[in-house]
């Protein structure tokens, strides 16, 4: 295969890849409000902005924290 002027390897293009949590979906594009859950014990404690839920344990039984 050449690799001239005006040919290239067909890289770049398209739109992110269909990756991320897009304009309104995922608890990563939750926003600064809600809650922090224990899915195992159900325990909630309010999201603090910049501290993401899964690094969070739970203060009842200690299992890892989801986002509500």
């Amino acid at each position: 295969m050449r690799f001239g002027r005006g040919q290239g390897s067909g890289r770049g293009g398209g739109q992110g890849g269909g990756r991320g949590p897009g304009r309104r979906g995922g608890p990563k594009a939750a926003g600064p409000g809600g809650y922090c859950i224990c899915p195992k014990c159900g325990h909630r404690v309010e999201h603090q902005t910049g501290q993401p839920c899964y690094e969070l344990t739970c203060p009842k039984c200690g299992t890892q924290m989801i986002r509500e």
